[in-house]
C-alpha cells in the first residue's frame, strides 16, 4: 500500500469477538479494512454509513465515547483541521476519566514536532476571521492535547505499511482483551480519586514503589484499585492483579497460588510449573522484580505474611509501581525493615453529590431519582454516609421499574418503610454490608479490642479522646486499642480530639450484640431507652451486662 495523504476521518470498530469499541483514525483504506477483519473485526467507515444530510460531529462524540479505544494517526495535515483537535481533546478526557487506551501512530511525522508543535503542527491564535474557533483559548487546549498525546506510548510508521497495520490491530486486541479486571456498571467519583495516584504513578522520580489504598470495608479501594489498573497496564512491560489475598491467603496452598499467578502474568508462564514451596516462590518474585518494569495490585492484603511472600525483601525495578488495598493505615509500618517506601492514600468517601448519583444510578437506572423519590433517596444517601458499598446495595434492593408505572405509590411506601427500618437503630443492616464491614471486626488481634471498639460504637462516639481512654484504660488498655482502632479504619479522631466513627460502623456493632440474645438481660450491652428503663426497674442483666445507656430527657418527653 502507499504512501495516502490523510485527513481527519475517523471510524468506531466492532470488535465481535470480544464485544469491544474501538475507535480508530483516518488512513486504513481497503488493506486496512482487509486486515481488520482478518482479525475478526467488522469496520465502519464514515464515508459508507455516515449520512452527508448529518451533522458529523455528534456521530464522531457519540462513536468516541462507546469506544473503548482511540488510534490518533497523526500525520501532515492533522492539525490543519480543528475538528481533529477537539475530537482528540474529547478522547484525552475519555482517557482521564474512563479506562480508554489511546495508541498515538505517527504517520511521517516526528513525534517532537507533535510534542513541541513545530513544523506543520506549529497552530496560531487567529481572531481575524469572523467566529473562528482559533481563539487563544482553544489553541492553548489544543496545545496541550498535542504535547500529551505526544508524551504517551506510541508507533512511528515504518517499512512495510500492510505489516504495519497488523501490527496495530496486534495491538489494540492485546491491550483491550488481555488482563483487564471488571469494574463495577456504575462507576462514581473514580476520576477524581485516581488523579493523585495517577501522578504518583507517572512520576519516575518520586522514589517511593509502593502505595497503599487504605480505608474501612466499603468504601471503594478494590474499585478503585481496578479502575486504576484498567488505566495504566498498558504503561508497563508487565502487569499483574491479585483480588482477595487476604480470602486466598487462608487457603490450603493459597499463597503459592497467588505466587505463581504473579510470576506467570509478569514472565508468561516460563519455569512456574518447577515451584515447589512459597519460599522458592519468593526468591523466584524477588529476582523478576528487579529486571522488570511492572504494575502490580495486591488487592484486600490483612497479613505482613501475605506481603513478604508476594514481593519478598529484595530491592525492586526502580520505575515499578506496587499498589495495595488494605484496612490498615499503618501499614507504612510493614517496610521500615526493607528501606522500601510506602506512600499512604486513604481513600475519601463519596459527597453528597456523588452518593445520590450512585444509589439513583442503581435504584432508578439513571444519575438522578424519579419524580417523587428525591426526598427519601436523598434521606437514604444520607444514610449511608459516602459508603459505595452501601449505596449500591440499598439502591439494588429497592429498585424501580419505569416500566412498570402503577408500582410508583407502593415503591414509594416501600422506600418510607425501609427508611424507618434503617434510622430504628435496632441493627436492621443488610446482610451484605454487615458481612463486609465485620471483616475488620473479626481481625482485630485481641479480644481486648473487641469490646473497647463495641463500647465505642455504643456509648462514646462523639466524646474526647482522652476522657474515654481514662474511664476504659483499666478494662480494655483503651489507650493502646484505640489506636489500633484508628489504624484498623474502624475508629477516627476529629480535629477537636473527639472520637468518630462511621455511622454504618455503628449500625455493624448494633447488629454483633443483637446477635448475643433476643433478650436485652441476656446481651452486653444495651442503649434504647425503653429497653434500658425496663432492666433497670426489674433489676435484670447484672450478670451480662457490660454496659447500660439511659437518657431520662428523651425518656420524659416519649412518656409525655
Amino acid at each position: 500500500m502507499g504512501k495516502v495523504d490523510l485527513e481527519c476521518q475517523w471510524k468506531p470498530i466492532q470488535d465481535f469477538i470480544h464485544g469491544l469499541w474501538v475507535l480508530t483514525g483516518g488512513w486504513w483504506g481497503s488493506c486496512g479494512v482487509f486486515v481488520l477483519e482478518r482479525a475478526g473485526v467488522r469496520t465502519f467507515r464514515d464515508n459508507d454509513n455516515i449520512d452527508r444530510s448529518q451533522e458529523l460531529k455528534p456521530e464522531i462524540d457519540r462513536a468516541i465515547k462507546e469506544s473503548r479505544a482511540s488510534i490518533a494517526v497523526l500525520s501532515e495535515k492533522y492539525a490543519n483541521s480543528r475538528w481533529c483537535l477537539d475530537e482528540l481533546l474529547l478522547i484525552l478526557e475519555q482517557r482521564r476519566s474512563f479506562n480508554h487506551f489511546v495508541l498515538p501512530v505517527f504517520y511521517h511525522v516526528d513525534p517532537s514536532d507533535v510534542r513541541s508543535q513545530r513544523q506543520s503542527f506549529a497552530i496560531n491564535v487567529d481572531e481575524g476571521a469572523e467566529g473562528s474557533k482559533w481563539t487563544e483559548y482553544n489553541v492553548n487546549r489544543w496545545k496541550a492535547a498535542l504535547t500529551e498525546v505526544a508524551d504517551l506510548t506510541g508507533m512511528v510508521v515504518s517499512g512495510s505499511e500492510t505489516d504495519f497495520i497488523s501490527e496495530i490491530v496486534g495491538t489494540i486486541k492485546s491491550e483491550l482483551d488481555l488482563k483487564l479486571v471488571s469494574t463495577p456498571a456504575h462507576l462514581v467519583g473514580m476520576g477524581t480519586r485516581a488523579k493523585s495516584i495517577n501522578s504518583w504513578l507517572e512520576n519516575e522520580q518520586s522514589g517511593i514503589n509502593v502505595l497503599a489504598i487504605c480505608g474501612m470495608g466499603g468504601s471503594g479501594k478494590t474499585t478503585l484499585a481496578k479502575f486504576i489498573y484498567n488505566s495504566n497496564k498498558q504503561k508497563f512491560g508487565s502487569s499483574s492483579y491479585l483480588e482477595e489475598i487476604g480470602k486466598h491467603s487462608k487457603q490450603a496452598h493459597g499463597l503459592l497460588e497467588l505466587q505463581k499467578q504473579l510470576l506467570t502474568d509478569i514472565l508468561g508462564g516460563n519455569n512456574i510449573a518447577s515451584i515447589s514451596s512459597v519460599s522458592a516462590g519468593t526468591r523466584k518474585v524477588e529476582d523478576a522484580l528487579q529486571v522488570k518494569r511492572v504494575l502490580i495490585i495486591l488487592d484486600d492484603i490483612d497479613e505482613r505474611e501475605e506481603l513478604d511472600a508476594l514481593l519478598g525483601t529484595k530491592a525492586i525495578h526502580t520505575q515499578s509501581r506496587i499498589i495495595i488495598t488494605t484496612r490498615l493505615l499503618d501499614i507504612n509500618a510493614w517496610f521500615g525493615s526493607i528501606s522500601w517506601s510506602c506512600k499512604v492514600h486513604e481513600l475519601e468517601l463519596l459527597n453528597d453529590d456523588e452518593s445520590l448519583e450512585l444509589l439513583s444510578s442503581h435504584a432508578f437506572g439513571s444519575k438522578l431519582p424519579m419524580e417523587g423519590f428525591k426526598e427519601l433517596a436523598v434521606h437514604l444517601a444520607q444514610y449511608c454516609a459516602g459508603s459505595p458499598l452501601a449505596l449500591k446495595v440499598l439502591g439494588s434492593s429497592l429498585f424501580v421499574d419505569v416500566g412498570q408505572p402503577w408500582k410508583i405509590n407502593s415503591m414509594i411506601e416501600i422506600w418510607r418503610s425501609t427508611l424507618n427500618s434503617l434510622n430504628s437503630f435496632k441493627g436492621d443492616l443488610d446482610c451484605k454490608i454487615q458481612g463486609i464491614l465485620q471483616k475488620s471486626f473479626d481481625s482485630l488481634p485481641h479480644a481486648s479490642n473487641k469490646e473497647l471498639f463495641l463500647h465505642i460504637a455504643f456509648f462514646f462516639v462523639g466524646e474526647y479522646e482522652g476522657y474515654v481512654a481514662k474511664i476504659l484504660e483499666h478494662d480494655w488498655n483503651a489507650k493502646a486499642g484505640i489506636m489500633t482502632l484508628i489504624n484498623r479504619c474502624l475508629l477516627t479522631i476529629s480535629p477537636s480530639k473527639k472520637l468518630m466513627m462511621h455511622q454504618l460502623l455503628q449500625e455493624m456493632a448494633r447488629n454483633i450484640v443483637l446477635q448475643e440474645s433476643r433478650d436485652p438481660a441476656a446481651r452486653s450491652r444495651v442503649s434504647q431507652n425503653d429497653e434500658s428503663y425496663h432492666l433497670l426497674r426489674k433489676g435484670e442483666g447484672s450478670k451480662t451486662i457490660e454496659g447500660l445507656a439511659l437518657d431520662m430527657y428523651k425518656l420524659r418527653k416519649g412518656r409525655t
